[in-house]
């Protein structure tokens, strides 16, 4: 590949994200490019899967940025959140799943990180899984008042959730890269 030298770093925008413009130069190119990148903390997700069920757990909640896009803003995603400060990914997911779900894990095994879009965005995401059952349900979930997160707690069939991708019900990618994933490393049975 080509050598890359950063030129310039420019703040454009500071909060909850950061954006960045960022000029380049590629010595063998003789050319300059500039680029923009989204700064956002890193998150973690989870399939969760009922084994006595053979159903995923799935929340369905409202995105503004789909709604943005003129698409129904009401998605289906495995439960997921923002590390915090002096969390690791782990903890997170643990702390995410009792909040969303209801359900209190211990133990999640990490199966992959990923760049969820990195044309923009440097984020990345942890993917979990989990087995659970109904006795490790101890609240009904549906995340904090206080974050103004309204979810709803969705068991569906593995069977339902492959269809469901395929149809284009589920069009989130951490829950499709997650999903598969977990299926092809047969962590999920049919």
């Amino acid at each position: 590949m080509y050598k890359i030298n950063l030129l310039s770093k420019k703040n454009i925008l500071s909060g909850f994200i950061r954006v960045e413009e960022l000029d380049f130069s590629l010595p063998e190119k003789q050319t300059q490019i500039k680029r923009f990148v989204v700064s956002r903390p890193d998150a973690a997700a989870i399939v969760l899967y009922n084994q006595e069920k053979h159903s995923i757990v799935l929340i369905r909640q409202f995105r503004a940025p789909v709604y943005h896009a003129d698409e129904n803003p009401f998605i289906y995603e495995i439960p997921a959140g923002v590390l915090e400060h002096d969390e690791d990914a782990k903890t997170t997911i643990v702390r995410e799943t009792l909040e969303e779900t209801g359900y209190q894990i211990e133990n999640p095994q990490l199966i992959k990180t990923i760049f969820p879009s990195p044309g923009i965005l440097d984020e990345k995401i942890h993917l979990f899984f989990a087995t659970v059952s109904d006795s490790q349900k101890i609240n009904s979930g549906g995340g904090l008042d206080t974050e103004k997160e309204f979810l709803e707690v969705h068991e569906i069939s593995t069977g339902e959730v492959f269809n469901m991708i395929s149809d284009a019900r589920i069009e989130d990618a951490k829950t499709i890269i997650g999903f598969l994933l977990a299926k092809q490393k047969s962590l999920i049975l049919d």
